[in-house]
């Protein structure tokens, strides 16, 4: 069956300001083909992604997009590399809708990592604030042996916890967790813990915190920078690990030496690569702003900071191509955004710079739009990356699906949680900011009408 959405008037303003917010770029290059890819993907996810589905024949496609060959070729390389579309040839042939693999994304998170000089020590805080979110849903939900269950899988047991209190969207924090953990330093989780499953089993939510910090280790501030070499070497299990290998390597090339930029031609020549793989690599690059695509001898100029657009935009379609529900994904993103202030709280403590912004003027807007602004502040102090990644991903998946609630316009009272979160995050108090956060988060899920008492 063919769907037919492809057409540029079908994105609607407010769907497209709301996605920018989210992802945190509104037009990351200024190129039409860009443009084109944006719209297809926000179309898709309003769609609720429909993996398998017809988009209709190539040159249909292109008359309804409204577009030229080139551009039309362009953004389907883009969207095909990226995993989201399926080109297939001959009778029956067509664009068909398909959805990035787990490895796709973590991929692309490790590149922006590197890329974004992060260390390793963020992953690991990383998958033991997820480690904290399954095992407190776990206990209310009253799960606690993993050993009645299934034969343990290959994730580790914050997963399979996941899998037992049904929810989607913690399953596959963990498993990103648990990928992002073993390419780094090759350390998996257990399967088991005796000690863990006999504090979830008396409901010790406490006990169960203490234990996961055991299992967890001492986070190390000093750990290596994730580098650009690592990743290369680490993408042997993506089904495009040459492109996304080959745009590491030429970031490394372009870092040494900004001239080293040239035409795709000569990168192919020079590497042994065939022109289609240097092509999506330098798609890939495009994406997170490292290099802007030009006509030319050289074909790319550097272009702006690094912005993680590019990942939120492949975490988003693999949550609604998985399955992942709109009650699964908003108590995941819940969880996670309430972290992100006690993280913030805690580096503070350590006495680590954390650079608390005063509110924006913005912030006391009831505008749905400015609300996001702020809280994508609050998301940044946390001081990692893949928490304001993942939570951002997750509103992304949720609130341009179809039918989606959306959260209600709270602005004064949403503003008064986090100015006192601001000054609980300054004070290093991890308690307070923790305790706001998720006070704060309860209210924007309630009707407006408790809100001023919570305030």
């Amino acid at each position: 069956m063919t769907i037919g959405i492809l057409f540029p008037d079908a994105v609607q303003n407010d769907a497209r300001r709301l996605s920018a917010c989210i992802t945190g770029v509104a037009d990351e290059t200024g190129n039409l083909a860009h443009q084109v890819v944006s719209s297809v993907e926000l179309q898709l996810l309003q769609q609720r992604w429909p993996v398998g589905e017809a988009l209709g024949p190539l040159p249909e496609v292109q008359k309804g997009l409204g577009i030229g060959r080139p551009v039309f070729r362009e953004a389907i390389t883009i969207l095909e590399m990226h995993g989201l579309l399926d080109v297939r040839r001959g009778p029956g042939g067509g664009l068909f809708v398909s959805a990035p693999s787990a490895e796709d994304v973590v991929g692309a998170l490790l590149m922006y990592l590197a890329l974004t000089g992060a260390r390793q020590d963020c992953v690991h805080e990383f998958r033991l604030v997820v480690w904290r979110m399954i095992v407190e849903a776990a206990c209310e939900a009253g799960v606690h042996d993993l050993a009645s269950g299934a034969e343990p899988g290959p994730w580790g047991f914050a997963f399979d916890l996941a899998q037992l209190i049904d929810n989607s969207a913690m399953m596959t924090a963990a498993r990103f967790a648990e990928m992002l953990v073993r390419t780094c330093d090759g350390g998996g989780a257990p399967a088991h813990d005796a000690a863990l499953e006999s504090a979830l089993k008396a409901r010790n939510l406490a006990g169960a915190f203490s234990r996961l910090e055991t299992l967890a280790g001492a986070t190390d501030h000093d750990a290596p920078i994730i580098t650009l070499e690592a990743i290369e070497r680490s993408l042997s299990w993506s089904k495009r690990k040459s492109a996304m290998a080959l745009a590491a390597r030429l970031t490394g090339e372009m870092n040494r030496d900004p001239d080293a930029l040239e035409a795709e031609w000569e990168t192919a020549e020079r590497l042994g690569y065939t022109g289609a793989v240097v092509r999506q690599a330098r798609r890939i690059l495009q994406d997170f702003g490292i290099v802007r695509c030009q006509r030319g001898r050289k074909g790319a100029l550097w272009g702006q900071p690094v912005n993680p657009s590019g990942v939120i935009r492949l975490v988003a379609p693999y949550l609604i191509a998985n399955g992942v529900s709109a009650c699964d994904n908003g108590d995941a993103a819940f969880f996670l955004a309430s972290s992100a202030p006690g993280l913030a709280a805690k580096r503070a403590s350590e006495g680590r710079p954390v650079p608390v912004k005063l509110l924006p003027p913005f912030a006391q807007s009831t505008d749905l739009i400015d609300l996001f602004h702020v809280e994508n502040l609050l998301l940044d102090l946390s001081g990692n990356p893949i928490l304001a990644i993942m939570v951002r991903s997750l509103g992304l998946a949720n609130f341009l699906t179809d039918g989606t609630p959306l959260a209600p316009a709270v602005g004064a009272e949403i503003t008064a949680f986090n100015r006192r979160i601001l000054r609980a995050i300054e004070s290093g108090d991890i308690k307070a900011a923790g305790a706001l956060a998720r006070s704060k988060a309860r209210a924007m899920r309630r009707p407006e009408a408790n809100l001023r008492r919570l305030a």
